[in-house]
């Protein structure tokens, strides 16, 4: 028997908060993160507009010289961890001018044989972009020498679930993986694996990105895949399952998810907030940029899942998808599925979670699975915003404005450049 993965604490920073109440919160009332790009000229770019996290104090999770050597991504990553793991009551708030031994006592509470069974999967799709580009910059105007010695640590991609794991003494497996757009999801997947296997019995799991920069953002558009405001409106340029949509907004924010085996957690008084019940994972193998048209990938994906939640298509009660806003990923999304679900895909409540968000690549899967739990949590959907005209390709049931509903069975697909998909069934507590 595979043991019962439990989700037991969340955490986000996002464009619409920097904590899971206030991003729920403003997903549910359908605000969109949008805005036009202000850290850096825009007027050579083909999109001038992202999601970006604002009023976000690094220092309250780390120390000054943390926050100098490790990048953005890193920052949001350790404070949606923190947040997710005091929900859990696993940890305290971190307080970063404690000294090593109040530092040390912050710890996830266990003997120290159990934290070799406490690991972290935190990871990120592109890594510390801000902290490259800042030291490439510094090496050609002022030579290699000006390259800080942190340059390496700073910018190495496992630097987050480094960092986590060293703070809290997660002592089991730990490392980050990479999967564009798909990271966070697959992160989720294989930290469930592990803890059903047997290998773990607490695993931080999911992803975070910080990659709204100069070249990223130039990119992106340059490859005609970015969506520009609408009517001049930046909020209104994010369409998932529109005729018009054009393609995705840049995002960026983490999201960490607390799994933990299902006994483990009541033993010591934790009190589920939703369980993943069935994963799969696939790839198409055609393009390293472009979508299997016919879904078949996806829906493979989503198959497996179903299956090893022993569960049957026609139980599902939500669906959650990948819905970039892009004219090739919707369609191959829709059609994968229908092959799932077939006609009574019509039927089944989806809201697209990127509508508001915008794209995070690596960090989506993650903050979009724990929007799922929040709906499983309180019996609500989020709605999906900017659908103003339903591409007549698709029938689907989109949540319009927010909507409760009696959800037991939910689904969140991702999908990533390289071809990669991995699905999640997720069960209420």
């Amino acid at each position: 028997m595979r043991r019962r993965v439990a989700i037991t604490g969340v955490g986000v920073v996002s464009p619409l908060g920097n904590d899971v109440a206030t991003t729920w919160q403003n997903l549910l009332n359908g605000r969109s993160g949008v805005d036009k790009i202000r850290d850096f000229p825009t007027d050579k770019l083909r999109s001038d507009i992202a999601a970006s996290v604002r009023d976000f104090d690094a220092e309250r999770f780390l120390s000054p010289k943390e926050v100098e050597i490790y990048g953005r991504v890193t920052h949001f990553s350790v404070a949606a961890a923190a947040e997710a793991l005091a929900q859990a009551g696993l940890a305290p708030v971190h307080d970063p001018a404690a000294s090593d031994d109040e530092a040390a006592s912050e710890g996830v509470p266990t003997t120290d044989r159990a934290r070799f069974r406490y690991g972290c999967l935190m990871s990120t799709g592109m890594g510390s972009v801000d902290i490259f580009e800042e030291q490439i910059a510094r090496s050609a105007a002022r030579g290699p020498r000006a390259v800080s010695p942190f340059f390496i640590p700073g910018v190495m991609p496992n630097s987050a679930t480094a960092v986590i794991s060293i703070r809290y003494g997660l002592m089991g497996p730990s490392y980050s993986l990479a999967s564009a757009c798909t990271t966070g999801t697959h992160s989720i997947a294989t930290s469930a694996l592990m803890i059903e296997s047997g290998d773990a019995d607490i695993m931080v799991a999911g992803g975070a990105e910080a990659a709204t920069r100069l070249n990223t953002v130039a990119g992106f558009g340059n490859a005609r895949a970015l969506a520009r405001a609408v009517d001049g409106d930046p909020t209104r340029a994010s369409r998932p399952f529109d005729r018009t949509r054009h393609g995705f907004v840049m995002s960026e924010g983490a999201g960490a998810l607390v799994l933990e085996e299902e006994q483990h957690a009541l033993r010591r008084g934790a009190r589920p907030l939703a369980y993943v019940t069935g994963f799969g994972m696939t790839t198409d193998a055609t393009h390293l940029t472009r979508p299997e048209t016919n879904g078949a990938g996806l829906a493979m994906a989503l198959t497996r899942a179903l299956e090893r939640a022993e569960l049957q298509p026609a139980l599902v009660g939500y669906i959650n998808p990948h819905a970039t806003s892009t004219p090739q990923g919707d369609a191959a999304e829709v059609l994968a599925l229908r092959q799932v679900f077939g006609e009574r895909l019509s039927q089944i409540p989806i809201s697209a979670t990127k509508s508001m968000l915008g794209h995070m690549l690596g960090g989506a899967g993650a903050v979009e699975t724990i929007a799922v739990v929040c709906s499983l949590r309180d019996q609500e959907l989020h709605p999906s915003i900017n659908l103003d005209e339903l591409d007549p390709a698709f029938s689907l049931e989109v949540v319009r404005t927010r909507r409760p509903v009696d959800l037991r069975y939910a689904v969140k697909l991702s999908a990533g450049f390289g071809g990669h998909n991995c699905a999640l069934v997720l069960e209420r507590a």
